[in-house]
């Protein structure tokens, strides 16, 4: 018998039992005269305890939904007009709990994503990093992190976990943890072959995460950048100039095929130049007239937020300033997570 019962649940485990037995009575799943599985073979199936099955189907009984609890086991009881719509009635109450466990959940997850992300600003030795999230839905599917390595360097990640909810935040959590023991002695195109490695080995069909990776050695002002999936970060100088950093190469997202050759690209940055890493959903945000920005709407715009005098202001302050005017620009509502990090090779402090 196919259930979705979780352990953690502040419902107790009979209860889901009986309310996802009930429900599927009352949907025509279960049919009149169906005979259900005995209490230990639905036990062992789900990993769960005996008696919390066997008080379940009992309660169901008494509600007159089963018959039986003998040694041939419980049946689904032909059910009169009144007790359909009893039934039915409990239905709507049981749709109403299980929708709040669901937002529990996804406070939950979104909890684990707060406690995840680093510090939206975070400085070192010649470099500032500033980020911005934001979730077009409860939890967001994209994160991001900052390496910080021994040799004066920082490491940046911009993902996009493919779903949303808890499974979501669970994927997130296990490439936070491995990205940095990952890419600490490695560089960043043998950092993707390596998790791309292990995602394959850990993650179920259809999971997958697209994931930019990049590298910034402030004492020599060169960043290597390596692609799984992501859109091209964008490299401002002063006065307007804006370039992708387009990666050679194969950049199939994280975890859909085992041995991809990843490769990376390298790029020097001037003092005062600031490195953009994104996710998609900024690129990909509509006008009024229903087209997306697009990815040369948003170099534009860059360009035009990078004028004469653009890096004497906060890393912040102007990362805010592009994105206030990519939602001037587009919708109000978000119709996917935006994820934004700027890095600067820093004359003078100030993020």
């Amino acid at each position: 018998m196919l259930l979705h019962l979780t352990q953690n649940s502040t419902e107790p485990m009979r209860e889901q039992i009986a309310r996802q037995v009930r429900s599927r009575i009352l949907t025509g799943d279960l049919g009149e005269g169906s005979r259900l599985p005995e209490a230990r073979q639905v036990a062992r199936e789900h990993r769960v305890s005996r008696h919390d099955v066997r008080r379940a189907f009992e309660e169901l009984e008494v509600e007159g939904l089963l018959q039986g609890g003998d040694g041939d086991g419980f049946i689904v009881a032909e059910l009169s007009p009144q007790q359909r719509r009893e039934c039915a009635v409990r239905r709507l109450a049981d749709d109403a709990a299980e929708r709040e466990l669901s937002l529990r959940e996804l406070e939950l997850a979104c909890d684990i994503q707060r406690r995840l992300l680093p510090p939206a600003a975070v400085t070192g030795d010649g470099y500032s990093v500033v980020s911005r999230s934001f979730a077009a839905r409860f939890v967001s599917g994209d994160f991001y992190d900052v390496l910080q390595h021994p040799d004066g360097s920082v490491g940046v990640v911009v993902a996009d976990v493919a779903g949303k909810g808890f499974g979501a935040s669970l994927i997130m959590a296990s490439v936070k943890a491995m990205a940095p023991f990952i890419a600490a002695g490695r560089g960043v195109a043998e950092t993707l072959r390596e998790l791309n490695g292990r995602l394959c080995r850990e993650l179920g069909r259809g999971q997958f995460v697209a994931l930019a990776y990049a590298r910034v050695t402030p004492a020599t002002g060169v960043v290597e950048v390596a692609n799984a999936g992501m859109p091209d970060p964008f490299v401002l100088q002063e006065g307007g100039a804006v370039s992708p950093i387009e990666v050679p190469g194969p950049r199939l997202p994280l975890g859909l095929r085992a041995d991809v050759p990843y490769a990376s690209a390298t790029r020097a940055v001037g003092p005062g130049a600031r490195l953009l890493l994104f996710s998609d959903g900024l690129a990909e945000a509509r006008r009024a007239s229903g087209e997306p920005l697009g990815y040369e709407g948003l170099g534009a715009l860059l360009a035009r937020l990078s004028a004469p005098g653009w890096s004497a202001q906060p890393t912040g302050a102007w990362l805010d300033g592009v994105l206030d005017e990519i939602q001037r620009e587009t919708s109000p509502v978000l119709d996917d997570d935006w994820t934004a990090v700027a890095v600067e090779c820093r004359r003078s402090g100030g993020a």
